[in-house]
């Protein structure tokens, strides 16, 4: 009877596990691999809104950074700032 008990309880954790991953963890992760590719297929000439909500134009692309113009004014950007691409 107690070793019932305990099957159970390792089997109700597990599952409570499971559906935790399923969503908070993996909705996380796809997030964060689709940023990654946005990010590395950025060019000169996108259009770029970054997380504070600067909008510009990427004019260089550096190793771990971009510059962007925005209203005739250069910013220096790390590529993690970057929001989203405006089509």
């Amino acid at each position: 009877m107690q070793e019932t008990n305990w099957i159970s309880l390792l089997i109700f954790y597990l599952l409570i596990f499971l559906v935790l991953y399923l969503i908070l963890i993996l909705p996380q992760q796809r997030e964060r691999k689709r940023k990654e590719r946005m990010i590395k297929s950025l060019k000169k000439g996108d259009k770029v809104v970054t997380i504070s909500g600067i909008v510009g134009e990427i004019i260089v692309v550096g190793e771990d950074y971009f510059v962007i113009e925005s209203e005739g004014r250069a910013l220096r950007i790390k590529k993690w700032a970057v929001n989203e691409v405006i089509k």
